[in-house]
């Protein structure tokens, strides 16, 4: 068993949460965590990068010199890859990089983060955090919460159980801090940021739905 450190807003230690780790997954699925991460990671990529082809390219319309007798190679157009302010050959074209793993796999995938989190004493929960943003929100309480538990400047992700507006204002502008919605949670996120941070609720549903899987 490992225990899960609890803590209230200010940061004090109030209770642990005991989980066993063979509840997650049986090991860590290192390669199926890279494989999550790289997936995760493209699916965020804008992909709206182009360049012009000759044939795209504004001008050029009529052939630079006659065909033979000037001594100079043959051209038929200026606007070719060869010619300043001509076309790009084999440029980049605006597409979409995203792909998703079968859904298994996503499933197993985000067992396995949750693991190497906990392993790694990087998994932590909070309670009463969100009854303290419940009148409107508050950065200065966030950021306070992590200085007080040692997180202040590294990569945090908050997980609450219900889509809780104010604690995503209060965090958005917090560097390396983001908050997802407990049943939008996937190994992507858990393995680009290096520390999970349950509030009490969702993290005491995903441990009841986990042992009852």
């Amino acid at each position: 068993m490992v225990a899960i450190p609890v803590y209230d807003h200010t940061g004090a230690k109030t209770r642990e949460i005991e989980l066993d780790p063979k509840v997650l997954d049986k090991a860590v699925r290192k390669p199926l965590l890279k494989e999550a991460l790289i997936a995760y990671l493209a699916s965020q990529r804008q992909g709206s990068h182009s360049t012009k082809t000759r044939s795209e390219v504004a001008g050029g319309g009529h052939k630079p010199w006659r065909q033979k007798g000037t001594g100079r190679a043959r051209a038929g157009t200026t606007r070719g890859p060869i010619w300043v302010g001509g076309g790009r050959a084999h440029g980049p074209k605006s597409r979409d990089y995203s792909y998703r793993l079968p859904r298994k796999q996503r499933q197993l995938a985000l067992r396995s983060s949750l693991r190497f989190r906990l392993e790694a004493g990087q998994l932590f929960a909070v309670e009463g955090l969100e009854d303290q943003l419940k009148s409107k929100p508050a950065t200065k309480l966030v950021s306070h919460f992590l200085k007080q538990i040692g997180l202040a400047e590294a990569g945090v992700l908050f997980v609450n159980d219900n889509a809780d507006s104010n604690l995503y204002l209060s965090a958005r502008n917090i560097q390396k801090v983001e908050v997802c919605e407990r049943r939008n949670l996937s190994a992507g996120p858990v393995m680009q940021r290096t520390n999970l941070v349950f509030t009490a609720a969702a993290l005491e549903s995903l441990v009841n739905e986990l042992q009852e899987a």
